[in-house]
């Protein structure tokens, strides 16, 4: 039986659903499957939903959003303000805040210097193999002992 998630969760849950769904829409329809087939990323979310319950898509829901996240790092100021539009406009959580949100949540695992669950794992995993953000290198180190630390023990 799913567990119970709690009021901050839920809240997290429905606004990244939204963005996911705008997302995946809107700004960057899905090229590999139509909006119908059981694939889709949307019909993914809401079969483990219904299977898993809302805390196990949660978790799939943030690393979706993460590997989404991964090619923004790329867009020029007027993408950014275009995507932003869309998503105001949808009611849902623009990509400004999301990078602000993704930013926070990278400088915490930073500060822990621990990798705690697959989500952050990777968002670390990503953040290291981006080879062109001029990252220090005790930087790079710190994180590649976290992902050997986490693999180790998963």
């Amino acid at each position: 039986m799913p567990r119970q998630m709690s009021e901050e969760k839920q809240r997290e849950f429905d606004e990244l659903k939204q963005f996911f769904q705008v997302w995946e829409t809107q700004l960057f329809p899905n090229q590999y499957f139509a909006a119908d087939h059981p694939h889709h990323p949307l019909n993914a979310l809401s079969s483990i939903e219904q299977k898993f319950g809302r805390s196990r898509a949660l978790a799939g829901l943030k690393q979706a959003i993460n590997d989404n996240m991964e090619i923004v790092g790329d867009f020029r100021p007027e993408q950014i303000a275009h995507v932003d539009k869309v998503l105001q406009q949808a009611g849902a959580l623009t990509l400004t805040q999301m990078i602000s949100r993704q930013s926070k949540a990278f400088r915490a695992i930073l500060r822990r210097g621990k990798i705690r669950n697959d989500t952050e794992f990777y968002m670390v995993s990503a953040a290291l193999s981006d080879t062109s953000s001029g990252r220090p290198e005790a930087e790079n180190t710190t994180m590649g002992s976290m992902v050997v630390a986490y693999e180790a023990k998963a």
